[in-house]
């Protein structure tokens, strides 16, 4: 299947559940399966609920041009960019306060209508490698009505059978609280490829570094902060100036997984810095009438074969729609 450089939403997602394998289960199903854990709630995200919008720019820093022909990574570019930060799952009301998984999301406007959608967690690893087994790992989660809590033995002979499942989790555990959205690296943890103006592909992930380096808090200090403590950190923060990460592009070596995205690839694989975001503001709510799809890409730039990419694609504008349409 050729897949082109950028296409309309509704084109995006007619083609993503199309190239789904015929026995994965559909986006609608992972959209269920979350909601089978964490509830449905009007007007929010089936996964990433609790969050806060933002916007700022990039600038290149024109290594990429080398990698691929994408216009924002050219020498002496500068494109704005929309995004949000939000924690992982489907519980609007998570504690800020908490070890639990973060993620930055970014849309970058590109010149001439075109653009990139960079989706980044703050694990090196996801937790399913499949659509099944995303749907699999949530269904042995979601409580039983009469004890409110999953059904133990499924649950273990799930987790016995599947420990890879595991390691998204156990990294967030091995982890400080964050003091700030600022102060985490982010990942995109699934493969894609950078094609330059002779038509050289380079299979990559994504990684964001903060500038302001990496800052945990104590148990001591997380227990002492409110459990909405992040967006009104972030608004302090940016009084003092914008926000900033160093995007690297990782390379793929010949024994890297391409498809798996719970494997993680050594931290010793060369890295290309692409260019610097800079986050200047947080904004209204506006982003959650979007949403920010992975294979959005620009000319330059094409998603791997990892199957969870097109079933995600197609659950976000989903849960879009659910959220759309929920009543006022």
């Amino acid at each position: 299947m050729k897949f082109k450089s950028t296409i309309a939403l509704g084109t995006l997602t007619s083609l993503c559940i199309g190239a789904a394998l015929a026995d994965e289960p559909s986006p609608a199903a992972l959209v269920d399966a979350l909601n089978g854990v964490f509830g449905r709630h009007a007007h929010m995200r089936a996964s990433h609920a609790k969050g806060f919008c933002i916007s700022g720019e990039f600038i290149s820093s024109g290594a990429g041009a080398k990698l691929s022909s994408a216009k924002h990574l050219q020498a002496n570019t500068i494109t704005p960019m929309i995004g949000r930060f939000s924690i992982g799952g489907g519980n609007p009301n998570a504690p800020d306060n908490a070890r639990n998984l973060r993620g930055l999301t970014l849309r970058f406007d590109i010149a001439g209508g075109e653009r990139h959608d960079l989706l980044m967690i703050s694990s090196p690893m996801f937790f399913a490698r499949t659509p099944s087994e995303f749907v699999e790992f949530l269904a042995v989660r979601k409580p039983d009505p009469a004890t409110g809590k999953p059904i133990k033995e499924k649950l273990d002979a799930f987790n016995a059978a599947n420990p890879h499942t595991l390691l998204q989790a156990k990294y967030v555990a091995s982890q400080p609280v964050p003091a700030s959205y600022a102060t985490i690296p982010y990942w995109a943890v699934s493969t894609f490829y950078l094609e330059n103006s002779a038509h050289k592909k380079t299979a990559i992930r994504w990684r964001a570094e903060p500038v302001a380096n990496q800052q945990g808090l104590s148990d001591e200090e997380a227990a002492a902060r409110s459990k909405a403590f992040l967006a009104d950190e972030l608004t302090s923060r940016l009084e003092n100036g914008p926000v900033e990460f160093q995007l690297y592009a990782m390379l793929a070596q010949k024994e890297d997984n391409l498809i798996d995205p719970t494997e993680v690839w050594p931290t010793t694989r060369k890295e290309v810095l692409v260019g610097n975001i800079r986050i200047k503001a947080q904004t209204a709510q506006a982003c959650d009438t979007t949403t920010f799809i992975p294979t959005v890409l620009p000319a330059g730039m094409l998603p791997s074969a990892d199957p969870t990419l097109p079933v995600r694609a197609a659950a976000y504008a989903t849960s879009l729609g659910h959220r759309l349409s929920s009543p006022k």
